[in-house]
């Protein structure tokens, strides 16, 4: 799937918590990522998941990037506010 041909919606609101739904998906795969490599034992055995994993990564940051681009610096400001 590419993220450019989701339809997002015109409504601020609907953005913001599309906005939120998405940096909670990549705080979930960050979280994943780092305990995953915290348990590797066997390198060559598990580099199969890392293109993967980054597509996913770069899939989702791709779709932030678009929402973000239609977002107010207001709500920009506050949806990082709430993020820290």
């Amino acid at each position: 799937m590419n993220p450019y041909d989701i339809i997002l919606p015109k409504d601020i609101y609907q953005l913001a918590q599309i906005h939120i739904m998405i940096t909670k998906k990549l705080d979930a795969i960050w979280a994943e990522y780092t305990e995953f490599c915290m348990g590797l034992n066997y390198l060559p055995s598990t580099t199969l998941i890392f293109p993967i994993l980054f597509s996913e990564l770069d899939f989702y940051e791709s779709l932030l990037g678009r929402v973000r681009a239609h977002l107010p610096e207001e709500i920009l400001r506050e949806l990082h506010y709430d993020d820290i």
